[in-house]
């Protein structure tokens, strides 16, 4: 009896209580709410067995201080959990991170494998209807259907005229500023050039960066599109700042934030081009253009597919991957190239013999062909890594195994619950030393048997790319540039 008068006195005392104190039982709600969260993801998760720090475990604040506050970081904060851990770890609440190259068919399965991608990754850049942006796989396969032509070998062979007159003009206006005393960066040349031929094949429009009245290409997209990198690993947090940031006038988010405000502007500029397209396909203006998104407004996608919203996502996405990742390519080979002495000297050697004649380029077919300058692209694109950020795959119904190669005489074996979201990360396989010895070293040579001939036993760890039915599409379009950097011509 005693004790029932003792419950109801404390009932009645709470329910004078949250009247009176609201903010306190608030934040008491709160607290309880967090704590049971914290519980749940360290000790109930379905994926609380798996190694690594508990912080990354409970929060996804773990990551964004890495990546975030310090600018860019997470991907050699994975490196050194790797090192603790071991090949499998627990990088955020709800994702794992696998460090073994034997893993990478398994995760980036083709075929009839369904690998969706991951939301909080796909949807950084505020593209969710771009083919970047698409998580559901047999949706991805709808859009890359429709654009895979264009970037077939064949098509893309086709702009190797394009890319040459491009190439000559650039030479020359490098020429003509040699005696200058003002240094060329060759990043912002090489932007200039992938932005040139990336717009033309696109919208049949160029942006014309490479022309004598921008002898120093600082007219580009190269820092626009890095900058919104840098905008990228905030939004990926907060996916409300690209909503408010569309809101507010471009003069003043000049003012409040110039990466956002790059950002915004590359997105106006490329909206303009998808509707020029757009209006000229419709008043029936535009016979005789091949090019994408011509192709992609008369084509056989649903009307859904057509929007000028989900248009301009893609044309984000084909002209800002088509622009940077490919001129960064070509950056850090050129850089490579003349850092080492010894590998220019083989390289030039091998083209005089090939291009008899400088004034006569022969065709990407015959340069692919040529040995050490394939593997100088290859150790090229090893060294320059694609996307650093890992790229995670979501196997939606069934169940990964994962048995690490170093356990393998143990026979451990790891059984990822499906639908979880796994990553692999290129720039830790590519610096696999048992799979890369001296891996920070730029050596061509290790693309090439005895006999000196491009041999293709290490290119399933060649990451840069990524791997399986999500592949970069534009894979013959970027390699398409790869023979012809200036300083293997002049």
């Amino acid at each position: 009896m005693v004790s029932r008068v003792l419950k109801m006195a404390l009932l009645a005392e709470i329910v004078q209580f949250i009247p009176q104190h609201p903010f306190a039982v608030l934040c008491l709600l709160v607290v309880f709410a967090l704590s049971g969260l914290s519980v749940y993801r360290l000790f109930l998760h379905p994926l609380a067995k798996f190694p690594g720090p508990k912080l990354a475990a409970l929060t996804l604040w773990y990551e964004y201080y890495h990546d975030g506050i310090r600018g860019g970081q997470y991907t050699f904060e994975i490196q050194r959990m790797h090192e603790r851990y071991g090949p499998i770890v627990r990088i955020s609440p709800h994702e794992l991170h696998i460090n073994d190259p034997a893993f990478i068919d398994t995760l980036y399965a083709g075929g009839g494998k369904r690998r969706d991608k991951y939301v909080f990754y796909a949807s950084q850049f505020g593209l969710p209807k771009s083919l970047f942006g698409t998580a559901d796989h047999y949706h991805h396969r709808l859009r890359r259907s429709a654009l895979r032509r264009f970037f077939s070998k064949a098509s893309v062979t086709q702009l190797e005229p394009l890319i040459t007159k491009k190439i000559d003009t650039l030479c020359s206006l490098i020429q003509a500023t040699a005696g200058s005393g003002r240094p060329v960066s060759l990043s912002d040349a090489y932007s200039a050039i992938t932005s040139d031929v990336a717009t033309e094949y696109a919208f049949g429009t160029c942006t014309n960066f490479v022309c004598p009245s921008n002898p120093y290409f600082e007219r580009n997209f190269r820092v626009t599109l890095v900058k919104g990198l840098m905008v990228a690993t905030h939004s990926k947090q907060f996916p409300w700042i690209r909503t408010i940031s569309k809101m507010i006038p471009i003069s003043v988010l000049r003012v409040l934030d110039a990466n956002l405000a790059a950002a915004m502007e590359f997105q106006m500029e490329i909206s303009k081009q998808v509707k020029d397209v757009m209006d000229g396909v419709s008043n029936g203006n535009e016979k005789g253009h091949n090019t994408i998104f011509h192709e992609l407004l008369t084509g056989s996608l649903p009307p859904q597919e057509k929007t000028f919203t989900r248009l301009k996502q893609e044309g984000q996405l084909i002209v800002g991957a088509g622009t940077e990742t490919v001129g960064w390519s070509l950056s850090v080979i050129t850089f490579y190239i003349l850092a080492h002495p010894a590998v220019l000297e083989k390289l030039r050697k091998e083209l005089e013999e090939a291009i008899p004649d400088p004034s006569i380029l022969p065709s990407v077919t015959t340069l692919e062909n040529l040995p050490y300058l394939s593997a100088v692209v290859a150790e090229g694109l090893r060294l320059s890594y694609g996307v650093i950020s890992r790229s995670q795959r979501i196997s939606p119904y069934e169940p990964l195994i994962f048995e690490p190669a170093s356990d393998q005489e143990n026979h451990i074996k790891h059984v990822i619950p499906a639908g979880t979201p796994v990553g692999m990360t290129s720039y830790l396989i590519h610096h696999n030393p048992e799979i890369f010895p001296d891996s920070s070293k730029f050596i061509p040579e290790r693309w090439l048997d005895q006999d000196g001939k491009r041999h293709r036993h290490l290119d399933p760890y060649l990451m840069t790319f990524s791997k399986g039915s999500r592949q970069c599409i534009g894979i013959k379009y970027a390699l398409l540039f790869s023979p012809f950097p200036p300083s293997q011509q002049t």
